[in-house]
């Protein structure tokens, strides 16, 4: 699999102490379940969905396996820059009105757990591995812009950005963050998503989101 040279993360939530996250910048929010150690900063203005929401809108899906990975669920939580987006859109594959952040925190199952690899993190949502290593089933406009490692205190993983075209065809990009917990049990996943020409016009903004994530698991 071809892999492009690791960049440097800001991590901006480096320079804030967790105990004083809410003081740190006034331009921010921060999406966090402390109970697992999970945190993402937001900016202040973008609008949330809820925990609550998220749940409902999953347990309508039908495909294999859904009700199963909703029970193992410990957290999720959605901020979009459009008031209109709901929470189905969050969890669906259109590019949004705007932009959109996913964070979700699942246990694994006996069976994730023994098959989970860095191959496994990057197909999350899509068949990112099976497109690079056979171009004639991409889809019409993948691009890879970047895959590298992301090591957090408690687990590890793949940051990818690649842009695709949605089920309508039109162009988004994608900027994920799949982490699996040292001890296999626990998968950490933060998506920001927006239509290719709303994400280069907000590059700096929403690629900061990304570099935020910062896990430090169960107190």
């Amino acid at each position: 699999m071809r892999t492009l040279p690791r960049r440097l993360a800001i991590a901006s939530l480096l320079a804030c102490s967790l105990l004083t996250l809410t003081s740190c910048s006034q331009s921010q929010l921060y999406a966090a379940d402390k109970e697992s150690g999970v945190y993402v900063a937001i900016p202040k203005e973008w609008n949330k969905i809820s925990n609550q929401a998220l749940n409902k809108a999953e347990a309508k899906s039908t495909s294999p396996g859904a009700a199963e990975r909703l029970a193992n669920v410990v957290w999720q939580e959605g901020y979009t820059t459009s008031k209109a987006t709901t929470a189905a859109s969050v969890l669906s594959l259109d590019a949004p009105d705007g932009a959109i952040v996913y964070v979700r925190v699942r246990d694994l199952d006996y069976d994730d757990m023994n098959s989970i690899s860095y191959n496994a993190l990057r197909n999350l949502i899509l068949p990112l591995t099976t497109w690079l290593e056979d171009p004639t089933k991409a889809n019409p406009k993948f691009m890879l812009h970047d895959d590298y490692e992301r090591v957090e205190k408690v687990a590890r993983g793949v940051r990818t950005i690649f842009t695709f075209a949605d089920p309508n065809g039109i162009s988004e990009t994608v900027d994920q963050t799949s982490l699996v917990s040292d001890d296999r049990s626990r998968i950490y996943i933060l998506i920001v998503r927006a239509p290719t020409k709303y994400f280069k016009g907000n590059a700096k903004e929403l690629q900061a989101i990304g570099d935020s994530f910062t896990v430090r698991g169960d107190k």
